[in-house]
């Protein structure tokens, strides 16, 4: 009969925890909170359900003149540049092509009462603009008289609303969160602007 002698010096293996989802979120949750805990005391960062903020920083700026000069050279129609208060700060700019391959030309200030507007110049069909500025169906919800001209108002999204006119064959479009005021005279500003180029 043969006897095997077991290995000397040999330690039980010790037992793995299982490597599940659930060991590798409490495992990294120490981690998380650290960092949050850390960016926090810095003031770097906040949690802001509704959308990007600037903390400590400053708000971006674009040169209205030179964007927009850029934008009619790309265009087929005129560009305007409404002249507005000095206490308005222009933060975006850009060009999009729509699904009729209409162009649209926006500029977005942050206005004097701390609001936002943005102004769409297309000659898009009236319902593809709106549609493309509001993301959602138009549904237009009546009209104001501003600078001598009809502004047909639509409803946008959060709440917010857009108000459509014409002129010289291109559509304006207006949209943001600001009050009937500064919509005013962001519209005064678009139809007293000089012809475009």
């Amino acid at each position: 009969m043969c006897v095997v002698a077991e290995p000397r010096n040999q330690q039980p293996t010790a037992s793995r925890p299982p490597r599940t989802v659930s060991a590798m979120v409490f495992a990294l949750l120490p981690m998380v909170l650290v960092a949050f805990g850390i960016a926090g005391m810095a003031g770097q960062c906040s949690f802001n359900p509704g959308g990007p903020s600037i903390q400590g920083g400053p708000v971006p700026t674009v040169d209205v003149p030179a964007e927009l000069k850029r934008a009619a050279a790309r265009v087929e129609f005129p560009v305007i540049e409404p002249n507005l208060p000095a206490n308005w700060r222009a933060n975006a700019a850009n060009v999009t092509t729509l699904a009729s391959h209409a162009q649209v030309v926006r500029v977005g200030w942050l206005t004097g009462g701390g609001r936002y507007l943005r102004l769409a110049q297309s000659t898009a069909a009236e319902d593809e603009l709106v549609e493309s500025e509001t993301r959602q169906a138009p549904h237009a919800r009546g009209a104001v008289d501003a600078a001598g001209r009809q502004w047909v108002v639509y409803d946008s999204v959060r709440g917010e609303q857009a108000w459509v006119a014409e002129r010289d064959g291109v559509r304006l479009l207006i949209t943001g969160n600001s009050d009937e005021a500064e919509f005013r005279t962001l519209a005064e500003a678009a139809i007293a602007a000089p012809p475009g180029t």
